[in-house]
């Protein structure tokens, strides 16, 4: 007779993983009001994913790419202008094991963004849109941790490590302020472009809070109301504070932050002095925080009687143990040529990573890439804003300690902070910070017991009295003792087993059988 001890525990185990390219293409045409194309200087964009839903071998995601296009024009009243619209996308990927009722965590980055005028009025958009994604199954599993018998029992036990997501937070902050441009800056006519960023400088825990410190970076690109239709560029940083509430927290628990950025606002508005230099905004951006805490759990993968036949109900699952979140910045510099005349003013850089390769190399985590460099400038020989494009090597090295050197280590790379100066007439230094969040797991793949039941008495009759048994590579104590239903006190004690329990290959056992 015996009892079973059960107990449950919840996991998030990625099931599959795929890399999916989305191109895109549309055609649009210019607002009625606005002048004619003459040369598109610049396109970008940024992709938002509306809904991963997971269907039954499929994961659908729907998405949007916002793209920005500035363009010169011959009309001497608007000699530059600007365009923003939108393309949505719907992508079905092959996912065979996805189940309804899943969920899909889906990544984009735009991998490549062109426009090209068709004629004065119309122009085409082309895109490449990469999307990472994962497939998730949030399931309980039951499992057996402990059973009481009369003795008959042998069972081999685990003490098994996982994370649990134990919170999950998401809170918008909304930054309303203004920027103004300096006494010397024409009235602004338009705005041509918006750019903001928020970067966490700080984290601290208090009582039940958690505060977050950090910073919003935003600049506009516009033209001057004046009869040289002159562009400028103004950036300002605003700090911000922000308190999430959580209950239970701990300095313990592994937090990672991140921050998703919602579509800015803006107008033009008059300063005191009557004069349309003032850019009022609002930057509405999101939180998130997920708080994960590491549970251990006493589990049985093995079981068998020394009197009857088993039926083990079990299964095979993945743990991950999440160990650290770590985010380290690298700072970066470099410099290009421009090819197309020579710089006069820089008016904004742009930089996206691309991602060569990712490897543990000399006790670093070293990243390999090229960053993609978009610089908008006032090119002296024309008097006229111009683009130019560099694609920088880049390596970031992060130093592992001596424990996370075996870890499986996923990460992400951003870029914040981006500067450019001139060196000389045509030349360019370009400065940014590097940013690499790593997560360090330990996977462990581990058989659960569900369920035993017995499916009679073990007919010892026709087994041999003894047994001269050789000892083969890799065989355990447990693994003799389970195939001739013997209890491991027995055999160990039949044999002079050292306590160790330990076999040398090509030794002989005695097996006897049991009365």
């Amino acid at each position: 007779m015996f009892k079973l001890i059960g107990d449950t525990f919840n996991i998030n185990e990625i099931i599959d993983s795929s890399s999916t390219e989305v191109l895109l293409e549309s055609e649009f045409a210019l607002p009625d009001n606005s002048p004619d194309i003459e040369k598109i200087i610049s396109t970008e964009g940024k992709v938002k994913i509306n809904t991963s839903e997971v269907n039954d071998g499929s994961v659908v995601v729907d998405g949007t790419l916002v793209y920005n296009i500035i363009y010169r024009s011959n009309d001497e009243d608007v000699s530059v202008s600007s365009m923003s619209d939108k393309i949505h996308f719907t992508e079905e990927m092959p996912f065979e094991e996805a189940k309804f009722g899943m969920e899909a965590l889906t990544s984009a980055y735009i991998d490549y963004i062109e426009a090209e005028p068709l004629d004065e009025r119309n122009f085409i958009v082309k895109a490449v849109v990469l999307l990472d994604t994962d497939v998730i199954n949030k399931h309980p599993v039951n499992f057996v941790s402990n059973l009481e018998s009369d003795g008959t029992f042998q069972a081999k036990t685990k003490n098994i490590k996982y994370t649990d997501k134990t919170a999950e937070l998401a809170e918008e902050v909304n930054i309303n302020d203004a920027v103004e441009l300096n006494k010397s800056s024409g009235e602004i006519a338009k705005i041509l472009k918006s750019e903001s960023e928020i970067f966490i400088t700080n984290v601290d825990v208090l009582d039940n809070k958690m505060l977050v410190e950090g910073n919003c970076k935003v600049g506009f690109l516009y033209t001057e109301d004046n009869n040289i239709n002159a562009t400028g560029h103004v950036s300002e940083e605003f700090p911000f504070t922000h308190y999430l509430e959580v209950k239970n927290l701990s300095d313990n628990m592994i937090k990672e932050i991140g921050v998703s950025l919602n579509d800015m606002t803006y107008n033009i508005a008059e300063n005191y002095d009557n004069e349309k230099k003032l850019i009022e905004f609002n930057l509405p951006f999101t939180i998130n925080a997920a708080l994960y805490d590491t549970e251990e759990k006493n589990i049985i993968t093995d079981c068998y009687s020394t009197d009857n036949l088993l039926s083990l109900e079990s299964d095979t699952v993945n743990l991950t143990s999440l160990n650290d979140i770590v985010n380290k910045t690298v700072k970066y510099e470099n410099n290009f040529d421009v090819v197309s005349g020579s710089v006069k003013d820089i008016y904004t850089v742009d930089v996206s990573p691309k991602i060569s390769e990712r490897k543990v190399y000399d006790d670093k985590y070293v990243v390999d890439g090229y960053l993609d460099v978009n610089l908008l400038y006032l090119n002296g020989d024309i008097n006229k804003i111009d683009k130019a494009y560099a694609s920088l090597p880049f390596t970031a090295a992060v130093d592992l300690k001596e424990d996370e050197l075996n870890s499986d280590i996923s990460s992400n790379v951003s870029i914040t902070k981006c500067g450019a100066y001139r060196k000389g007439s045509n030349s360019v230094i370009v400065n940014c910070d590097i940013n690499v969040g790593m997560k360090l797991k330990n996977n462990d793949e581990v058989t659960i017991i569900s369920n035993i039941t017995e499916e009679g008495p073990i007919d010892r009759s026709k087994m041999p009295s003894l047994v001269f048994r050789v000892v083969q590579p890799g065989e355990t104590v447990w693994d003799i003792a389970k195939n001739y239903n013997l209890s491991i006190n027995y055999l160990k004690e039949l044999n002079d087993i050292p306590p160790e329990n330990a076999l040398t290959p090509g030794s002989k056992l005695i097996i006897a059988r049991m009365v």
